[in-house]
């Protein structure tokens, strides 16, 4: 709860305002309240609330002479004029002495709701910890980070008991959606287009129902985690919401909120794909596409699916090992659903079967004016969404021959030179900015914090944070490439 302090020189006015909000059910208490701007400096200094409330005109000390002596002070409550004056000049005045809103007498209560939840915003805000700082205490998974959650889960006013514990919610789309209004949430930007919400179980319950009446095109893109979830489940919970919300992409024909996020036996669903010919193998894509569309396999299937597909083809020597995809964010913005990734695969085989369009690199001295110009795309582009297959369309060639051109130009192949330049800017910028990692992430082509934050450890040997404490402790630690 946020503690209010009111400020009027007229009792019946401070009753008034008292009980035509409902303080507690906007997060808020009424700590107490002054009859002057003398009495209410001192009262202020005591309680330091998050927000008071001041009459404008009042004897001796105005509002605005009031907000002066607490900013002086050093207090830093927000602070709302209210006024039986509907005068622009005074409003205007109260906007230019940093002043939070201007109500008018006698109270409109949605007015002053309006103001509160505005501010409420501002203060959970203030008090949060940086997202990135969340992210890592979620990552990291030892007591100590869980204790930390739970604290600022309190402070976003979210609190989960053992008979009603928290869940997680994730939404995969442009914008996040806008339910602090409705509930206490705990909201977490984790990549391009991705945030996750924390709430409990009972918010999350009367959210869904809510839900419900929103058509299918409005629910593409959320999930839910399962219930009666705590801080040391949130890494696994994130991963159950994550499947959930990616119902859209397999094209699973009954949306639910329950269940869709389990993993079934990857064994008995693949059962391993024929290799023998061509129609027994679309045969058995087919029979997959409809198990996605039953709800039977999800998009971690379709992404295991795929990288088994590509190495069949590169053990068949197609050398297609380039092709492989290391996240749901690269499938679904590789492939429109399900059914165009599968159409996708089908193709391959069938070039793969009948030697479509195989280029071969010429070896010749020196570098080729195609590969030069590609590669000067590639070190100003890489850090938006490049994939061989996206190279192959703009610059008209196998992405087979563009797989050899990096081989034997740089001897290296294109996910590791792509690698290179990511990691190497994002050490950069680890080391000289104070850029807020899960933005670092964004800026060199990641779209999901936790795949960038494993990919650096991956290659540094140390998570991204750790790197920076390093380097601003000792700057010893090189560049990965």
């Amino acid at each position: 709860m946020y503690k209010v302090f009111l400020v009027d020189d007229e009792e019946l006015v401070i009753k008034s305002l008292k009980a035509t909000v409902d303080w507690k059910g906007s997060g808020y208490e009424v700590a107490g309240y002054a009859l002057s701007g003398e009495e209410a400096v001192e009262a202020v200094k005591r309680i330091r609330p998050d927000v008071i409330f001041s009459d404008i005109r009042m004897p001796g000390m105005n509002g605005l002479e009031l907000k002066k002596r607490l900013d002086d002070a050093g207090v830093t409550a927000k602070f709302l004029i209210v006024s039986g004056l509907a005068e622009f000049a005074l409003a205007q005045k109260a906007i230019q002495n940093g002043i939070s809103g201007y109500c008018l007498k006698p109270f409109d209560e949605m007015e002053i709701t309006g103001y509160l939840r505005k501010l409420k915003l501002e203060l959970d805000a203030s008090r949060l910890l940086p997202e990135g700082e969340i992210l890592d205490l979620i990552e990291s998974g030892t007591p100590e980070a869980h204790s930390r959650l739970q604290d600022e889960l309190a402070l976003a006013g979210i609190a989960g008991s053992e008979e009603d514990g928290l869940r997680i919610m994730l939404s995969v789309r442009r914008d996040k959606l806008p339910i602090h209004e409705k509930i206490p949430c705990l909201t977490v930007r984790i990549g391009y287009r991705k945030f996750l919400y924390v709430m409990a179980d009972r918010d999350a319950d009367e959210l869904m129902a809510s839900f419900a009446s929103e058509d299918r095109q409005f629910l593409k893109g959320i999930g839910f985690s399962k219930r009666g979830i705590d801080p040391a489940g949130f890494a696994l919970a994130i991963q159950e919401a994550e499947l959930q919300a990616y119902q859209y992409f397999t094209l699973a024909e009954i949306f639910t909120w329950e269940h869709s996020w389990q993993t079934n036996d990857m064994k008995s669903a693949f059962a391993m794909l024929a290799e023998g010919d061509e129609q027994a193998f679309i045969t058995q894509l087919d029979s997959l596409q409809a198990m996605f569309r039953s709800g039977h396999l999800n998009i971690r299937h379709a992404l295991l699916l795929y990288n088994d597909c590509i190495s069949q083809l590169s053990r068949k020597g197609m050398g297609s090992d380039e092709l492989y995809l290391y996240s749901f964010e690269q499938l679904a913005e590789q492939f429109e659903d399900v059914r165009d990734m599968i159409d996708d695969l089908k193709r391959l085989f069938q070039e793969e079967k009948g030697q479509i369009d195989h280029q071969q690199v010429s070896v010749q001295p020196g570098r080729s004016s195609t590969f030069s110009v590609m590669l000067e795309y590639i070190n100003e582009h890489f850090g938006e969404d490049i994939t061989i297959l996206g190279l192959s369309k703009r610059f008209n060639l196998n992405p087979n021959y563009i797989s050899q051109l990096f081989r034997k130009e740089l001897d290296k192949t294109f996910t590791e030179y792509l690698t290179g330049l990511r990691m190497n800017q994002a050490a950069v910028l680890l080391r000289t900015t104070s850029i807020p990692i899960n933005e670092i992430a964004d800026q060199v082509g990641y779209k999901d914090y936790f795949y960038f934050s494993k990919m650096f450890k991956k290659i540094m040997g140390v998570p991204p944070r750790g790197y920076r404490f390093d380097q601003n402790q000792n700057n010893s630690i090189p560049a990965p490439f």
